[in-house]
C-alpha cells in the first residue's frame, strides 16, 4: 500500500481480517528522489505482491522492489529507477522456483528501456537479465512448463515472447498484438491463450522455435474482446468480460463463442472461476455470479457497497477482494461475508 513517501507491504490474517504484520519499504538506495506523476487510478501499488511459499514479495511503481520472509522480516531491496509508463506501472512480479521474475517494460520500443529480470529470491541479486525490444505493457507474465521446459510467457505490443525461465534465453515468439495490452495471458489444456486488446483473442501451440507467427496460432477468435481484463478458464471454457460489461463465453477447444450477456455493469477486474460458478466485479461494487457452463444462467447479483478495480484472489472456499474501500472476504465459516476497513 501507500503513494510517494510511503510505501508498505502489509499481512492480513485470512481468517480474521486483522493485521499480522506491516513493514515500510523506505530508504532504497537508488530510489526516485521525487514522486512520479502517476494516475490516482493506478498509483504506486497496481502490481499485486507473489509469493513463492517461503518469502514475499513486492513492486512498486517508483522500480522498488522488496523481498520479506512469512513473518514480516525484511531481507532485501533493490531500486530498478523510474518506470516510464503513462499509466503507471501494473506489471505484477511472478515467482518460479526460488526465483522472482520482473517484466520491467517502460518507454518506446526504440528507446530500448525494457528488461525481463531473474532475481535470486533470497538476496534480491540478479540472476539474469534480458534486454525487450517493446514499450510500455501492463500485462503480468506467466511460468508454465511447455515442450520439457519451464517457460515465461510475456507480452507487449506486438509479439508474444517466450523465455526459458532457467537462463532467460527467448525460445518463440508470435507477432498479434496491437493497442495498450493491458490483459494478462493464461494457459489452458496446453494452449498460451492471449488478448489483443478490443481486437481478438488468440491460442497458441507452446511448443515452437523462433518467430513462429505463420504455424503456431491454433486459434483466433474475434467477439466481445475485452480492453483491459484477462480472460478465466475451467479448462473447457473460456470467459471474458469488457469494461462495459459484456460477459462472453467461449469454447476453450477452438474459440467458437457460445454466449454473451450484458451485465449492465462497468468491469475493471477480471472474472474468476470458483467450482462451477463465475464471479464477477463491478466498478460500482455490484457482484455478479454465474454458472460456469455452456448457457447463461445467473445465479446471484449483491451490491457490496465499494468499489473493485482489482481482481480477485482465491483460495481453498475463499474470495479475497481488494476493495476502494475494504478488503473483502466472500466464503464459509466464520462469516458468510467479511469485510475489514
Amino acid at each position: 500500500g501507500g503513494g510517494p513517501g510511503r510505501l508498505e507491504v502489509i499481512c492480513v490474517d485470512g481468517n480474521t481480517g486483522q493485521i499480522a504484520w506491516r513493514q515500510p519499504v523506505a530508504n532504497v538506495p537508488g530510489s526516485p528522489p521525487e514522486p512520479l506523476e502517476i494516475p490516482e487510478s493506478t498509483g504506486y501499488t497496481a502490481p499485486s505482491v507473489a509469493t513463492d511459499g517461503r518469502r514475499v514479495y513486492a513492486l512498486f511503481a517508483n522500480g522498488d522492489t522488496a523481498g520479506f520472509s512469512l513473518d514480516g522480516r525484511p531481507l532485501w531491496t533493490r531500486a530498478f529507477g523510474a518506470l516510464k509508463n503513462p499509466y503507471g506501472h501494473a506489471i505484477s512480479p511472478v515467482t518460479w522456483q526460488d526465483r522472482l521474475i520482473l517484466q520491467l517494460d517502460q518507454g518506446e520500443s526504440e528507446e530500448g528501456k525494457s528488461r525481463l529480470y531473474a532475481l535470486d529470491g533470497r538476496t534480491g541479486k540478479i540472476v539474469w537479465q534480458r534486454p525487450r525490444k517493446v514499450g510500455a505493457s501492463w500485462a503480468t507474465p506467466m511460468v508454465i512448463e511447455a515442450a520439457g521446459k519451464a517457460q515465461i510467457i510475456t507480452l507487449a505490443v506486438p509479439w508474444v515472447i517466450a523465455y526459458s525461465a532457467a537462463d532467460g534465453a527467448e525460445l518463440w515468439r508470435v507477432h498479434c498484438l496491437n493497442g495498450e495490452v493491458t490483459p494478462s495471458p493464461i494457459f489452458v489444456n496446453g494452449l498460451v491463450i492471449v488478448i489483443s486488446p478490443s481486437d481478438k483473442m488468440l491460442a497458441i501451440r507452446p511448443d515452437g522455435q523462433g518467430d513462429v507467427t505463420a504455424s503456431h496460432v491454433a486459434w483466433t477468435a474475434e467477439d466481445n474482446i475485452p480492453d483491459v481484463t484477462s480472460p478465466a478458464s475451467n479448462g473447457q471454457l473460456i470467459f471474458t468480460v469488457t469494461t462495459s460489461g459484456l460477459l462472453t463465453c467461449f469454447d476453450a477447444a477452438d474459440g467458437r463463442k457460445l454466449w454473451e450477456h450484458e451485465l449492465d455493469e462497468d468491469c475493471h477486474a477480471s472474472p474468476a472461476i470458483a467450482g462451477d460458478r463465475v464471479y464477477v466485479f463491478g466498478q460500482k461494487g455490484m457482484a455478479v455470479v454465474v454458472g460456469a457452463a455452456r448457457e447463461y444462467k445467473e445465479l446471484l447479483r449483491v451490491n457490496m457497497a465499494d468499489s473493485f478495480h482489482a481482481s480477485p484472489a482465491l483460495v481453498n472456499d475463499r474470495v479475497y477482494l481488494r476493495g476502494m474501500s475494504n478488503l473483502w472476504c466472500l466464503g464459509s465459516s466464520p462469516a458468510k461475508l467479511a469485510r475489514q476497513p
